[in-house]
C-alpha cells in the first residue's frame, strides 16, 4: 500500500490508524514510515511542500527584523533588500540576541508522482563580518523569484527546490561593527557536531589558532542556536548539495564524494560542477582548502558525503557587491540546475532561463 498525501501534517494519527496503520515514525518533511497492523511498512510522501503560515507575533518580529536589514542595506549603498516581500519560514528557535533565523524556498520538493526533487541548501552570513555574501544572498532570492517570472525559468525551478537562508548569524551582523562569531563568542563555523570536536576542536583552536577568539569553536559542539539552524535545515531537507557563501579568501572550495573512484557518479558530477562554477565564472580559482573539527565543510561535505561548496567571494567590501553578483551569477545559476542525481544522466540546460534575464 502507497500513500501519497497532501500534507502530512494535516493527517491525523486516528485517520492513519483507520487505514491499517499501527504506528508512525515522521522522519523528515517528506515522508513517513508507517507500520500497519500486520506489520508490513508502508511509505507515506507529501505531494508539495508548503511553508507555514507566520503567526501574528511572527509577523511583527519579521516587520522588524527587514527594517533592521534595510537599515544595514542603507548604510553599505546597496539598494533596499525587498525582504518584507518574500515568504520567509521561521526557524523554530531565534539568534541569541532574539532575532528570527529565516529561509525561503523556491521550485517544487516533489514532482506529480510524489517523488522528492534535488534539494539545493544555499547558505550566506554565517560570519557576520563577511558581509558581501548577505548581499549576495538576497541577490540569489531576487534572481529566483525573476526567474520563477518566465515561461522557461518556472519549469526548470518545478523540476528542483531550492531553499535559501541570507542571514544564518543575525546578531553578528547587525553590530556597529560586525564579527565572524556570535552573540555567544562562539565561530558557528566550527561549532558542528563532528566525530572529531570533542577530542580536537578546542585543542587545534588552542595550538593552531592561539586561542584567537574570532575563531572560538565553543566548549560543547552543537551548543549555539545558529548552528542548530544548519543542522536541523540540512535533516529536514536533505539537500543533495549545499552552497556556503563566504569572503574574502578568493576561491571556491569543495568538501564530499570527490570524483567517480572515490565518490560514485554524484562525486564524478559533483567535481565536473565544481569545474563549470570556476569556468563561468572567469576562471576562479579552485583550492583544497583543508576542513575542520566542527566546520560545515566537515560535518555536510566529509562526514555526510553531501556534496557542498563554499564560495568565497574577493572581498567584504560593500562597494563590489554588485560587481560579485554580475561575475558569480552564472555560476549560482548552474550550480542550481546542475543535478547531482545518479538516476540523471547530464546536467540540465543551464542558459535557457538566463537568457530570459539577460536584463537582471
Amino acid at each position: 500500500m502507497n500513500l501519497v498525501l497532501k500534507k502530512f501534517t494535516q493527517i491525523s494519527l486516528i485517520g492513519l490508524l483507520a487505514l491499517g496503520c499501527s504506528s508512525v515514525e515522521i522522519l523528515n518533511t517528506g515522508d513517513a514510515t508507517l507500520k500497519s497492523n500486520d506489520d508490513k511498512e508502508v511509505t507515506v510522501a507529501v505531494k508539495e511542500y508548503k511553508a507555514t503560515p507566520l503567526t501574528k507575533d511572527q509577523k511583527v518580529s519579521l516587520n522588524n527584523y527587514c527594517k533592521k536589514i534595510d537599515k544595514k542595506f542603507y548604510k553599505y549603498g546597496w539598494k533596499k533588500s525587498k525582504c518584507e516581500s518574500y515568504p520567509w519560514s521561521f526557524y523554530q528557535e531565534t539568534s541569541v540576541k532574539k532575532d528570527p533565523l529565516i529561509w525561503t524556498t523556491f521550485g517544487s520538493l516533489y514532482d506529480d508522482k510524489g517523488k522528492k526533487q534535488e534539494v539545493t541548501l544555499i547558505m550566506c552570513g554565517v560570519h557576520g563580518d563577511e558581509i558581501t555574501p548577505v548581499k549576495f544572498c538576497f541577490d540569489i532570492v531576487n534572481y529566483l523569484r525573476n526567474l520563477n517570472k518566465t515561461k522557461h525559468g518556472k519549469a526548470d525551478l518545478d523540476k528542483r527546490f531550492v531553499v535559501v537562508m541570507p542571514i544564518v548569524n543575525p546578531d553578528s551582523f547587525f553590530k556597529k561593527w560586525p564579527t565572524r562569531t556570535n552573540a555567544n563568542g562562539v565561530d558557528i563555523n566550527r561549532n558542528f557536531a563532528t566525530k572529531d570536536f570533542k577530542k580536537n576542536a578546542v585543542k587545534i583552536w588552542r595550538s593552531r589558532y592561539r586561542g584567537d577568539p574570532r575563531r572560538y569553536p565553543g566548549q560543547k559542539a552543537n551548543s549555539e542556536p545558529e548552528t542548530r539552524f544548519q543542522v536541523d535545515m540540512i535533516a529536514e531537507f536533505n539537500p543533495k548539495k549545499i552552497i556556503s557563501v563566504h569572503a574574502p579568501l578568493t576561491m571556491l572550495d569543495y568538501d564530499g564524494p570527490d570524483n567517480e573512484i572515490t565518490g560514485g557518479l554524484i562525486g564524478s558530477r559533483a567535481n565536473q560542477l565544481l569545474i563549470q562554477m570556476s569556468e563561468k565564472a572567469k576562471n576562479y580559482r579552485i583550492k583544497n582548502y583543508p576542513f575542520f573539527p566542527g566546520s560545515l565543510g566537515n560535518y555536510a561535505g566529509n562526514e555526510r558525503d553531501i556534496p557542498t561548496f563554499t564560495l568565497e567571494l574577493p572581498s567584504s567590501d560593500n562597494r563590489r557587491s554588485a560587481i560579485y553578483w554580475k561575475r558569480f551569477k552564472h555560476s549560482i545559476h548552474s550550480a542550481i540546475m546542475h543535478e547531482l542525481k545518479p538516476d540523471v544522466d547530464v546536467a540540465m540546460d543551464e542558459n535557457k532561463a538566463e537568457d530570459n534575464l539577460k536584463s537582471n
